[in-house]
C-alpha cells in the first residue's frame, strides 16, 4: 500500500508506524532472496526490482495458495490442487496463469463455488496424498442430500476432476499376475505377456461405469465387454481359461473373429476389422458398440445394427477385457447416480 506522503517532516504517527512496518516487511523479504547484499539499504528502485524478482519465481508444488471460495478463506498447497493430472483445476493452478486468475481485493485466488461443495473435494485430495496400504482406503465424498450430491458431481465434472475424485482401477481377474503390468490413472493401460482377463472397477465410491473406450495396441485375441459383478469371481492362476463373452455371466465384442459373444454364443457382425490403433467404444453397458466411430452393433430397435440385448444388461455389470499384448482404456464415463440410490428408487416402485 502506498503511503499518503513521503515527506519526512510529516509526524503523523499512524503513517510513521505503517511506514516502519512496511520497511521491516521489505527488509524481511529481501533477506529471503538469494544472493541478497546485506549491506545494501536499498532504495525504491532496488525494492521494486526485488518485488519483480519475487513475482517471477517459478511455481512450486510446495507453494501455499490462499483461496477465497465463495466468500470463505482457506489455504491449500499447490500440489493438492494440481494432483489430478489433466484436469482443468490442475491447469488453472499450475502457476502459469497465476497473474490472470480472478482474485479478490486482498489478492486471494477467487473460486466461485460453495465452500460446502469445494471443501469436500479438497479434503479428499488431501486424504489421498497421505493414503497408505496400512490404513483404510480413502472414500469419495458422499452427501445425505441427493440434490447436494448432484451439485457436487456437477462441480467435479466442471473442473475435470472425475477420474481423481471417483477413480477407476484395472485388476487382473484371470491369468498369472507376474505376467502383466498395469498402469493406473491418468494412463489406464495393460501390457500382458500372456493371455489374461482384466476388469475395470471403481474404488471408494458406488457410481457405476456406463461407457468406456479401448485403444488397441499390439494385442492378440482381444475380447472386450462386460461381466456380472458378484458372479464373475477372480481365478488368478496360470493355464488356459475362457475370455470375456465365453465365460458364464459375461458378454462382449470378439475383435479377432469380428462379432458378439454372449456366454459362449457367437454372432458374426459384418465389416469389423481391427488393428493397432483401433478404438473400440462401448456405450451404456453394451447397448451400443462402435469401432473407430462406426456403429457396428446396437440393442436400440430403431438402429440398423440392431441385436437382441443380452439378459445380463439388467444386472450390475463392470467392464472386462481379455487378450495378450497391450491396450489402453480411456473415455470412462460414470453414472451420475450411485448404485445404492438406484436400488432405493427400484424398491420404492415395487
Amino acid at each position: 500500500m502506498k503511503l499518503a506522503t513521503d515527506d519526512p517532516s510529516n509526524n503523523n504517527s499512524p503513517q510513521i508506524e505503517h511506514s516502519s512496518g512496511t520497511s521491516r516487511e521489505k527488509n524481511s523479504k529481501k533477506r529471503c532472496l538469494p544472493n541478497d547484499d546485506d549491506g545494501d539499504d536499498g532504495d525504491d528502485d532496488d525494492d521494486n526490482n526485488h518485488h519483480a524478482h519475487v513475482e517471477r519465481l517459478p511455481a512450486r508444488p510446495c507453494d501455499v495458495l490462499h483461496l477465497n471460495v465463495g466468500g470463505h478463506l482457506t489455504a491449500v498447497l499447490r500440489r493438492t490442487l494440481t494432483s489430478v493430472e489433466g484436469s482443468m483445476l490442475a491447469s488453472r493452478f499450475s502457476g502459469r496463469w497465476d497473474d490472470s486468475i480472478e482474485k479478490d481485493r486482498h489478492g486471494n485466488f477467487f473460486i466461485d463455488q460453495p465452500i460446502d461443495l469445494f471443501e469436500p473435494m479438497i479434503n479428499y485430495l488431501r486424504a489421498k496424498a497421505c493414503e497408505t496400504a496400512l490404513a483404510p482406503p480413502v472414500t469419495s465424498p458422499d452427501f445425505e442430500s441427493e440434490e447436494k450430491r448432484r451439485d457436487f458431481v456437477r462441480m467435479v465434472e466442471y473442473f475435470g476432476m472425475t477420474s481423481g475424485i471417483y477413480p477407476t482401477v484395472m485388476e487382473m481377474c484371470r491369468g498369472e499376475p507376474m505376467s502383466a503390468m498395469i498402469c493406473g490413472h491418468p494412463n489406464l493401460s495393460v501390457q500382458s505377456n500372456e493371455w489374461a482377463t482384466f476388469t475395470l472397477e471403481t474404488r471408494g465410491h458406488k457410481r457405476p461405469i456406463t461407457s468406456f473406450s479401448v485403444v488397441l495396441g499390439k494385442v492378440e485375441r482381444a475380447q472386450i465387454g462386460w461381466v456380472r459383478t458378484g458372479h464373475f469371481v477372480k481365478k488368478l492362476r496360470p493355464g488356459d481359461h475362457k475370455g470375456v463373452g465365453e465365460e458364464k455371466f459375461s458378454f462382449g465384442l470378439d475383435c479377432c473373429r469380428g462379432g458378439l459373444l454372449y456366454q459362449g454364443s457367437f454372432t458374426k457382425l459384418d465389416g469389423i476389422t481391427t488393428e493397432k490403433g483401433t478404438v473400440i467404444r462401448c456405450e451404456n453397458k453394451g447397448e451400443r458398440w462402435l469401432v473407430n466411430g462406426q456403429l457396428v452393433a446396437s440393442s436400440i430397435a430403431l438402429e440398423e445394427t440392431f441385436q437382441l440385448p443380452p439378459d445380463l444388461q439388467q444386472y450390475s455389470l463392470i467392464p472386462a477385457f481379455s487378450g495378450k499384448g497391450d491396450w489402453q482404456v480411456c473415455e470412462v464415463e460414470l453414472d451420475p447416480v450411485t448404485s445404492d440410490h438406484k436400488a432405493t428408487i427400484s424398491h420404492a416402485h415395487l
